[in-house]
């Protein structure tokens, strides 16, 4: 399983991608959504782990991206914050998945796939 993990905030990303590689996932790591755009040019991924407000492009605006470029990349969508319901029926929309924080890696390695059963708290 291949995961990239975009969160603007260091902490998160660093503990989410240290905690997925402990289930065996090939974990990269971006910091903004436009590094992982980048990123996403070299590390054939199968999900896109990332949180929903980010300065500059948002998570949400992200994924529509992702959506267009690499359709059969799945999404995660993570946040502290309330959602929308136009946040909210767009995600459901793009077929993501969105996940309240704080979130363990275990919570998004079993939404992954990554490992089965319970794990994890979703």
């Amino acid at each position: 399983m291949r995961i990239l993990v975009v969160d603007d905030h260091r902490n998160t990303r660093e503990a989410l991608a240290l905690g997925l590689s402990h289930v065996s996932a090939d974990v990269r790591t971006a910091g903004s959504a436009a590094a992982a755009m980048l990123e996403l040019e070299r590390f054939d991924c199968d999900w896109l782990v990332c949180d929903v407000r980010m300065p500059v492009m948002d998570g949400i605006e992200l994924m529509q991206r992702v959506r267009v470029a690499r359709p059969e990349i799945r999404i995660l969508l993570m946040t502290a914050y309330d959602v929308t319901a136009y946040e909210r029926q767009t995600i459901a929309d793009a077929g993501a998945v969105l996940l309240i924080k704080p979130v363990t890696a275990d919570a998004v390695a079993v939404r992954c796939g990554a490992i089965r059963g319970a794990g994890g708290s979703v």
